[in-house]
């Protein structure tokens, strides 16, 4: 169950940072228009 995204962009890649009650996963995007879809699907706030 995930609580909150935090999305780091840099030049080469985005870094989804997914916080869950034990840990933290990262998903690293390195193609920008699949990075920019995963981000319009995720919920507002």
């Amino acid at each position: 169950d995930p609580t909150a995204v935090k999305i780091k962009k840099n030049k080469d890649n985005v870094k989804f940072k997914v916080r869950c009650s034990r840990y933290l996963y990262t998903l690293v995007i390195t193609d920008k228009e699949k990075a920019e879809k995963l981000k319009q699907s995720l919920p507002p706030g």
